[in-house]
């Protein structure tokens, strides 16, 4: 109401006041207000339009395109049907289905069909203001505010860049405790398009300046504390973090050292046995990447836990592979509910016996992931360990193409040498086969499945 009231005198003004010189200030008055308080507008009324096609075909919207096509001034009308009808699409139930679409259609009918740069500055503006503040709505679906946050990170200048003036509140968003991890991560998606966009834009330029300034959020979700937000939230913005931070590091050169904070809440995560073995492995690499810049590492702990989590890895497949076993002797069933053994038939229609595997092929894919990326990152390491090079290059030779051959060949058999290779007291040895047991000499009961019982 207050607001409401401010603009109500402002225009009284406008209308009363004669000199042209005072009108043309006191509009560029109203005009600020506008973007400072855009949400004004939009809490007047509903949105008129249920959808945006029905929108898009509207004689409103005719209006607002022909007229900023012809390069006419951002005016009151036009503002209302931005933050009245146009922004509030990315919440309305009617474009659930098509969430994604009524961003890019969003961005077409109520951005680039503004020609003069003023209107459209005006326009962006108060756009960033209003899809901040919808963002942090409690009166919106959350759905509506994971949009409008993954539009404010997508939303574009005249010129195709990102809007630099989003970055701010991006990082105000990802950084703030109160709002929903969702809301959050879709933030933290908009602050890695623009680590994307500076990567591909010429040092110095203000895209890559830009960029630098999200460095003290990325500090923030590296020691982000597991009372903040769900474990799996938590290590996904990490991971992300984690993936922005190397991106960004060929554009700081000189300027590394502004990483190190970064690396010092990475040295943490990575030793931290509760966390995920990926978010380990994906720390040892960010950290193996700073090898040639100014930033000192725990060369020789990160070795340790290199070595640490080469086990964890394999340890983890091959578990896998014995607790399937296991459960199919107990059941006498497959995974697929079939018998145990397997039969196939050869190009001349012989039965012959199909190798089992009981390890998924996407668990294999993340261990030959796992393997490489420990084996790469300790050979980037390696010229750190000083005596001790030459054997940390080769183990990385060797563990590199352990992975590879998981990766060439994802079956159990490739695990398991890779097992004996790098963790040969984890191997479980075979059960003497109960066919070659002597009855008489055996003391236990022969193990059986109780689903055969009749």
């Amino acid at each position: 109401m207050v607001r409401t009231k401010l603009v109500e005198i402002l225009m009284q003004k406008l209308i009363t006041k004669k000199t042209k010189l005072y009108r043309i200030a006191l509009s560029g008055s109203f005009s600020a207000v506008l973007v400072l308080n855009a949400s004004f507008l939009y809490a007047q009324a509903e949105p008129k339009f249920s959808r945006l096609s029905l929108l898009e075909g509207s004689s409103e919207m005719k209006v607002y395109k022909n007229d900023l096509l012809s390069g006419k001034n951002f005016t009151e009308k036009h503002q209302r049907l931005l933050l009245n009808e146009g922004l509030p699409q990315l919440f309305l139930d009617g474009n659930r289905l098509e969430r994604s679409q009524v961003r890019q259609r969003l961005q077409k009918n109520l951005f680039d069909s503004i020609s003069d740069p003023a209107a459209y500055k005006i326009a962006r503006d108060l756009a960033v203001t209003e899809l901040s503040t919808l963002a942090r709505s409690k009166e919106i679906s959350i759905n509506g505010s994971i949009n409008a946050a993954l539009f404010l990170g997508e939303l574009k200048e005249q010129k195709g860049l990102l809007v630099a003036t989003a970055t701010k509140p991006l990082s105000e968003l990802v950084s703030d405790e109160s709002i929903t991890p969702s809301v959050r991560i879709a933030a933290l998606l908009g602050l890695g398009n623009r680590v994307k966009e500076a990567r591909q834009s010429a040092n110095g330029s203000s895209t890559a300046a830009n960029v630098v300034r999200i460095i003290p959020t990325m500090e923030q979700i590296i020691t982000l504390p597991a009372e903040q937000v769900p474990a799996i939230a938590r290590d996904w913005m990490q991971a992300r973090t984690l993936e922005y931070a190397s991106d960004l590091l060929p554009l700081l050169g000189d300027d590394s050292q502004k990483l190190t904070e970064v690396s010092k809440g990475v040295v943490v995560i990575t030793k931290n046995e509760a966390r995920s073995i990926d978010l380990r492995i994906r720390s040892v690499v960010f950290l193996s990447r700073l090898v040639d810049t100014n930033i000192a590492l725990p060369t020789a702990d990160i070795m340790t836990i290199t070595d640490e989590l080469v086990r964890k890895s394999l340890r983890e497949a091959y578990g896998t592979i014995q607790d399937k076993k296991f459960e199919e002797e107990i059941t006498g069933m497959d995974m697929q509910g079939g018998e145990a053994e397997m039969m196939g038939f050869d190009p001349m229609g012989i039965p012959v016996e199909i190798e089992k595997n009981y390890l998924p092929i996407t668990a294999n894919l993340r261990a030959s992931w796992r393997l490489v990326s420990l084996a790469d990152s300790m050979n980037r390491l390696s010229g750190q360990m000083n005596n001790d090079k030459e054997t940390y290059e080769n183990n990385a030779e060797r563990l590199r193409a352990f992975g590879v051959k998981i990766y060439e060949e994802p079956k159990d058999t490739s695990i398991i040498s890779a097992v004996e290779e790098f963790d040969p007291e984890s191997i479980v040895p075979d059960v003497e086969n109960s066919e070659t047991v002597d009855p008489e000499k055996e003391t236990t009961p022969k193990k059986f499945s109780p689903f055969k019982l009749r």
